[in-house]
């Protein structure tokens, strides 16, 4: 898996937009802040349930592939991105 040092900017800017703090977003997924530590400095995929991902895209804000693109940038094809379709594909 290819890391991004640049990755989390826009995560870490929609949470501080909407004033979340990294233990509500854990909590929202009901996991611990050093999971969303790990996650926000790629030291860790998350790996969540459809709830937990539900969860988290009302907390945010975002629909899914808004929440995808925020972890995943579109160049970043190794992780699938390109492979959505049209429709579906993050702006």
């Amino acid at each position: 898996m290819r890391m991004y040092q640049d990755r989390p900017v826009k995560l870490l800017n929609r949470l501080e937009e909407l004033e979340i703090t990294r233990k509500a977003l854990a909590d929202t997924a009901g996991v611990s802040e050093r999971s969303v530590y790990d996650w926000l400095r790629y030291k860790k995929e998350p790996r969540l349930t459809f709830l937990q991902v539900a969860k988290v895209c009302v907390l945010l804000r975002w629909n899914i592939q808004e929440l995808a693109s925020a972890y995943y940038p579109p160049d970043d094809s190794s992780q699938g991105s390109a492979d959505l379709p049209g429709d579906l594909a993050p702006n």
